[in-house]
């Protein structure tokens, strides 16, 4: 049985490391980005996105349009009963970069509402929920993937 998996902002960087190696490890692999004609910041297509990806194995939960991660979590997290889903968050959450330009702070909001939206789901989710925190990875990008792909046994 072929597994099938999603990933948002798949066309650059951690996103589409995710979407290349996924498919070298034999997934059916959708894409879904503003390349794709997927703006999540347009909550009709997050809507026809979880539509499309029902019944899938895994969903790499990467783009970060406003607060749509934390959006995604929770409405995957109601209709999956299997499956993973793995959000990208960031290490800024974890150790405080003390930013004081109002850009940075309001993606470090961001950020630590989908760490918070883990942790109240966690005990309810029927699905696996996993949340990572890389760093920036520079030219690591495939090697991070790859050894996290590895760790969850995807």
């Amino acid at each position: 049985m072929i597994k099938r998996a999603a990933v948002t902002g798949h066309t650059t960087g951690l996103g589409n490391s995710f979407f290349r190696l996924l498919s070298d490890r034999g997934y059916q692999v959708h894409g879904f980005s503003r390349t794709t004609g997927y703006d999540l910041r347009d909550y009709s297509c997050v809507t026809n996105m979880l539509e499309q990806i029902k019944g899938f194995d895994l969903f790499i939960n990467n783009a970060k349009p406003d607060y749509v991660q934390s959006q995604i979590v929770y409405r995957l997290s109601r209709e999956w009963t299997s499956g993973t889903i793995v959000s990208i968050g960031s290490q800024a959450t974890i150790q405080n970069p003390n930013w004081s330009d109002t850009f940075l702070m309001e993606y470090l909001t961001q950020k630590i509402a989908l760490c918070h939206a883990h942790t109240l789901l966690q005990p309810v989710a029927k699905c696996q929920l996993v949340i990572v925190h890389p760093a920036h990875l520079g030219d690591n990008t495939d090697l991070y993937v790859n050894q996290l792909l590895t760790e969850l046994a995807l």
